[in-house]
């Protein structure tokens, strides 16, 4: 598995484009990286964990760098308002796609309707796959107008916060309803 982690490294590093990614490589790669931990944890002859703890660092170093460059071409491509034709793993899939909804959320808040670059930024329903409902849940922009110490489970299934004064997100309807009420957070809607 280090090789295959090492050419995905050195293929990503070679090439200016997104490269292709089996949808499961990260959950592998999690697999991988555990048991070299626990067997380098677990050496008690001090030379060859020395060995184990200096590959574990490499390995470490290469899937870090691979994250950082694969991340970095992802939001060039949400940015640049591209679309993604090529295979990505599942945890990229949806960096991706919450990633359009952000950039969305963020032109929307710098742009009034008014403007010429404002064009096309109506928040996108998002299908549930967390959850054991088929239902649509809605999202919606918020900006919150206090500070939350408290991490907030949405209806999505994810995990949202803690939040600073003036952050936004972009949280399921229901779960920004609470906010608003509470005087937590206020919607962020545009003026036609």
């Amino acid at each position: 598995m280090f090789d295959k982690i090492q050419n995905k490294w050195k293929e990503e590093r070679e090439k200016e484009q997104l490269t292709p990614m089996n949808e499961a490589f990260y959950g592998a790669m999690r697999d991988f990286l555990k048991v070299r931990t626990v067997r380098t944890k677990e050496e008690i002859n001090p030379l060859i964990k020395k060995i184990l703890e200096e590959r574990l660092y490499r390995l470490k170093y290469v899937i870090n760098d691979l994250l950082k460059l694969r991340t970095s071409k992802i939001i060039q491509i949400v940015m640049s308002k591209q679309e993604i034709d090529v295979n990505l793993a599942r945890e990229e899939q949806n960096f991706y796609e919450r990633m359009k909804q952000v950039y969305d959320v963020y032109r929307k808040d710098v742009f009034s309707p008014k403007d010429v670059a404002y064009t096309d930024l109506s928040l996108p329903s998002v299908s549930s796959e967390d959850t054991d409902s088929d239902d649509e849940i809605d999202f919606v922009a918020v900006r919150f107008i206090q500070s939350t110490k408290e991490k907030i489970k949405g209806l999505d299934g994810k995990t949202y916060g803690p939040f600073e004064l003036e952050d936004v997100c972009l949280l399921p309807k229901e779960n920004a309803k609470g906010l608003v009420i509470k005087n937590i957070a206020e919607n962020i809607e545009l003026k036609e």
